[in-house]
């Protein structure tokens, strides 16, 4: 993305990209926890680890790495694609 700006382009596609790859992560990372700690039945897992892991799973979808929601990256995605 250097490069581009240096040249006097815009990285905008590669920005959201990055971005909306970052949300997924961001997201997906209270379930892997979560099955992680589900995935040795005889292992006692701490009450605060549970409360905590529960509550990310429901406040999870609300992640995002700031800065537009996830259909605007995506529609700028597609523009700089020249999908739009």
């Amino acid at each position: 993305m250097t490069a581009r700006l240096a040249q006097g382009e815009s990285p905008l596609v590669e920005a959201a990209l990055v971005k909306d790859a970052g949300t997924t992560v961001e997201q997906a990372l209270p379930q892997e926890i979560a099955q992680a700690l589900a995935a040795d039945p005889d292992q006692p897992v701490p009450p605060e680890l549970v409360r905590t892991a529960a509550y990310l799973l429901q406040v999870a979808p609300t992640f995002s790495l700031r800065g537009g929601t996830r259909e605007i990256l995506r529609g700028m995605i597609a523009r700089g694609l020249g999908l739009r």
